[in-house]
């Protein structure tokens, strides 16, 4: 579903094609444990995809890694069982995108899981973790910072 306001984003020409892409996965077959959720929605993996990509854009964030960012988006809050306090929710929609890659043959990318997995701990954990893999370093822990504040936007809405 694209909102007519996206369109007058100065980013939404160049992140549409990630966006289109990584929506129509999560519209037509990503699925939530936690269907009668008001919070944890497809809207609200939606929001934050888009927040994601604009702030990506605006960095100068690389494809590879916008469309990394488009995933953890589409997953991130797919395995939820409570609306509110759920930590291991993380691990186990990263769990699902890995499930999710096999099955559909996508390519999987580590930095991607890693991005799911710890975005329900707390940042400094998610940080140290994600910045001592090897070769994935640095550029892994701007992308996860991304993603963060991108999910706390809408949280904030929330």
């Amino acid at each position: 579903m694209q909102e007519k306001w996206m369109e007058g984003l100065p980013e939404w020409k160049l992140i549409r094609p990630v966006f289109d892409k990584w929506n129509d996965i999560l519209e037509n077959q990503v699925t939530f444990t936690l269907e009668n959720s008001e919070k944890h929605t497809g809207a609200h993996c939606r929001r934050v995809m888009l927040y994601a990509l604009a702030i990506a854009q605006r960095q100068g964030v690389p494809e590879e890694d916008k469309d990394i960012l488009g995933a953890a988006a589409a997953f991130h809050d797919s395995r939820r069982q409570d609306d509110w306090l759920d930590v291991g929710h993380g691990q186990r929609a990263a769990d699902y995108y890995r499930e999710y890659c096999v099955s559909h043959e996508l390519e999987f990318k580590q930095k991607c899981y890693d991005i799911i997995y710890y975005h329900d701990r707390d940042d400094q954990t998610g940080i140290d973790v994600i910045s001592g893999r090897s070769p994935l370093g640095q550029n892994s822990v701007v992308i996860y910072k991304i993603f963060k504040d991108a999910d706390a936007l809408d949280r904030f809405r929330l």
